[in-house]
C-alpha cells in the first residue's frame, strides 16, 4: 500500500504515502448513510463533510470520523449528473444541480432560497467555490462554457453583479488558491472533445495557465473532475477517466499520484480541517478519506 519515490518534486512535504486510506464511507442504498452516486463533497464551517449524493438527490452531511449526522432532500436534478455542493463563510450549504439557480439551505438543511436573477446567464450551472469576498464562483457548460464570479448580499439573498470569463469547454468543478486563482477542471463527459485539462485563472480573471492533457514525462488526463487545494498550495484533481488523484505544487509542477487504485468514477473531491483528502468515488457509491502527508496522526 506505500510507496515513495524520492525523485518526485514535493512542495514541503518530505515523503508522500500513496494510496493510503484512512476510512470509507457509504455504500450502495437510499437509506441514511448510504449512497448512489456520491459526485461532490465539501467541508462546513463544524468541519463535518456536505455529501451530495445525485443518485438520490440527497445532501448528506457526516463528522470528520464519519458519523452520519443528517440527510435532507435538494430536489431533482435539472441536468443528470451536474452540479456540486459549498458552503459559504456564513455556514449556508450552496447546492447547484444544472439549472440557473443555485439553491441556499440552512445548515440544518432547510431551504431559505433560490439564488438568482434576471442579470445572471447561466443555464447549465456545475462546479460552485466561494471566494475570500464570499462571491461565488459557478462553472457553466453554456456556449461550451464559462465561469461566472457572482457578487451577493448574504443579508438580502441578492446577487449585486456578475463577471464573465468565457472561453472554456465543458467546464467542471472549481477551487480557489489563497491568492485568488481559480482552478477549472474540463472533463471529457461524452465522447472525445477538446478540453481534458485544468486550466488556471488569475485574480484578474485571465487565463494563466494551462495544464494538460499531458502533465509531467508520461502522464495524462482522461476526464478531469474534482478538484481542490490544500494548506500548503498543493492542489488535487481526480481524474474520472484514469480513476486517480493527483497533486500538483503550487507552480504547477507535478509533485505525486496521491491515489491510484480502488477508485471508479472519482468525482468531487476535498480536504478535511485536519488534512485529509477525500474523495467521493461515485460507481464505489462511496465517499474515501485518505492519508497523503507523514505528519497526519490519527
Amino acid at each position: 500500500m506505500h510507496e515513495f519515490n524520492k525523485d518526485w518534486k514535493l512542495s514541503g512535504i518530505q515523503r508522500i504515502f500513496y494510496n493510503t486510506l484512512v476510512k470509507q464511507l457509504g455504500g450502495f442504498g437510499s437509506e441514511a448513510s448510504k449512497f448512489i452516486w456520491p459526485t461532490s463533497v465539501t467541508t462546513t464551517l463544524e468541519g463535518d463533510l456536505a455529501i451530495k449524493d445525485t443518485g438520490n438527490q440527497q445532501i448528506q452531511i457526516f463528522s470528520p470520523d464519519g458519523h452520519h449526522k443528517q440527510t435532507f432532500v435538494y430536489g431533482s436534478e435539472s441536468n443528470n449528473c451536474l452540479g456540486d455542493v459549498a458552503c459559504t463563510q456564513e455556514g449556508f450549504l450552496l447546492v447547484s444541480d444544472g439549472s440557473k439557480g443555485i439553491k441556499v439551505f440552512s445548515r440544518e438543511g432547510d431551504m431559505i432560497h433560490l439564488l438568482k436573477s434576471s442579470k445572471t446567464d447561466w443555464k447549465n450551472s456545475y462546479g460552485l467555490a466561494v471566494l475570500r469576498s464570499n462571491s461565488i464562483a459557478v462553472t457553466d457548460w453554456t456556449d461550451g462554457g464559462k465561469v461566472h464570479i457572482v457578487g451577493v448580499d448574504w443579508r438580502m439573498n441578492a446577487i449585486l453583479k456578475t463577471n464573465v470569463v468565457d472561453g472554456l469547454h465543458r467546464p467542471e468543478h472549481i477551487a480557489v488558491t489563497e491568492g485568488e486563482d481559480l482552478l477549472v477542471t474540463e472533463g471529457q463527459l461524452f465522447g472525445q472533445h477538446s478540453g481534458c485539462c485544468v486550466k488556471i485563472i488569475d485574480s484578474e480573471r485571465a487565463l494563466k495557465k494551462t495544464i494538460g492533457p499531458r502533465y509531467g514525462n508520461q502522464l495524462s488526463f482522461g476526464n478531469p473532475s474534482g478538484v481542490c487545494v490544500d494548506a500548503s498550495g498543493n492542489y488535487f484533481v481526480a481524474d474520472k477517466g484514469k480513476n486517480c488523484v493527483t497533486m500538483f505544487n503550487p507552480d504547477s509542477s507535478l509533485a505525486a499520484l496521491v491515489v491510484t487504485q480502488d477508485l471508479e468514477g472519482p468525482s468531487g473531491i476535498t480536504l478535511t480541517n485536519s488534512g485529509l483528502l477525500v474523495v467521493a468515488d461515485c460507481y464505489h457509491h462511496s465517499v474515501k478519506m485518505y492519508k497523503y502527508r507523514q505528519d497526519l496522526i490519527f
